[in-house]
């Protein structure tokens, strides 16, 4: 991380609305809809309208099987190698083996399979067995053949372009909606039970939301780390590079929430039967904790424009004297402080990463 995040100025409302939308269901429809276009177009312009329907297929494969930049790029490298593979050889196996089809038919899984076995990951299966099957027909006629290979090469390099140059999906914006979405739940439902306010009839559905948010997080921050290791990396990836690390810890601390919030749910009982001082101060210590959760999500809200922390929100040392108060007398008692203890320290943690730009050093 680095202090320019701090200064880090909010998206135009123009380029939230594009960001919003690279990352929609209508964004992947026009991306398909360009890749059969272009695919079809160049070949029958050209005046090659047999290979047209190969390479604006492939195309629109790519963006279909690809979503992220990575997808698509790792999806383009297994499907070519396939097919490169499969219908050369396969062709020559068809022509050695010719007339008796039979035995072409008995050979080619043998061999094809056994070069395979030798680099799997760079293969995909599924484009391995359609070339085979297509060398059985087009062995004899040359003229398939290159149409095929050259509308999977040029059709799934067509389908990457696009994807990487045509609404590449924002997945850091993804992120840091996540981000804010998943701080204002734990805040809430946190904030509630420290103050004894929470209904419970609603903790459940409010859990799997939260639920949802820490691993819709951790899809996000693999799909955005995934893009920007990429040798050429689209430039609106490039703004929360430096967010990576912080993605991560957020996603750790909401499940760290929600597994507090499933023993609550669980042992209720069991908390509303703890001496009453002891349940007092941990409930006081927890609105602490959550009291600088919200000044962390506040700065990490990238939606406003503001002034980074002049001190951090929570350091060990008040987590050492929050957690010496609390002793654990019993079972129960131990649970519950481990919970907190666990969202303490990633608070703390957080602490560190947003305040970097005033040089301490992590406490």
């Amino acid at each position: 991380m680095t202090p320019s995040q701090y200064v880090h100025k909010p998206l135009t409302p123009f380029r939230r609305s594009f960001a919003r939308f690279s990352l929609s269901e209508m964004a992947k429809y026009t991306k398909l809809t360009l890749g059969l276009w272009i695919g079809f177009a160049i070949p029958y312009h050209f005046g090659y309208p047999d290979a047209a329907v190969a390479l604006a297929g492939s195309a629109m494969l790519t963006l279909a099987l690809g979503s992220s930049i990575s997808a698509a790029r790792g999806y383009f490298y297994k499907r070519v190698t396939s097919n490169l593979v499969a219908m050369p050889i396969g062709t020559l196996l068809i022509w050695l083996t010719a007339p008796h089809l039979w035995l072409g038919v008995l050979l080619l899984p043998i061999v094809i399979f056994a070069i395979v076995s030798l680099r799997p990951s760079v293969f995909q299966m599924t484009s391995i067995t359609v070339p085979m099957t297509l060398v059985l027909y087009t062995g004899e006629h040359i003229p398939l053949l290159e149409q095929r290979l050259i509308g999977v090469v040029l059709g799934m390099l067509l389908g990457f372009v696009i994807q990487q140059i045509v609404f590449p999906p924002d997945h850091g914006f993804w992120a840091n909606t996540l981000v804010n979405s998943g701080n204002e739940q734990a805040t809430a439902l946190l904030t509630q039970i420290a103050a004894e306010k929470l209904d419970r009839t609603q903790l459940k559905s409010l859990t799997a939301a939260l639920r949802k948010s820490s691993s819709n997080l951790k899809e996000a921050h693999d799909l955005l780390k995934a893009d920007l290791a990429q040798s050429w990396v689209s430039p609106h990836l490039q703004r929360n590079r430096s967010r990576l690390p912080l993605f991560w810890c957020y996603h750790e601390l909401f499940d760290s929430v929600v597994n507090f919030l499933e023993t609550f749910d669980t042992f209720h009982a069991q908390f509303e039967a703890l001496d009453a001082h002891w349940k007092t101060e941990y409930l006081r210590g927890l609105g602490l904790l959550a009291a600088a959760h919200r000044q962390l999500a506040d700065v990490a809200d990238l939606r406003v424009e503001r002034p980074g922390l002049d001190d951090k929100p929570l350091r060990l040392a008040t987590l050492q004297t929050l957690f010496e108060s609390l002793p654990a007398a019993g079972i129960y008692t131990s649970v519950y402080l481990g919970h907190l203890t666990g969202y303490g320290i990633l608070l703390c943690r957080l602490s560190d990463m947003h305040t970097e730009h005033l040089g301490e050093a992590p406490v």
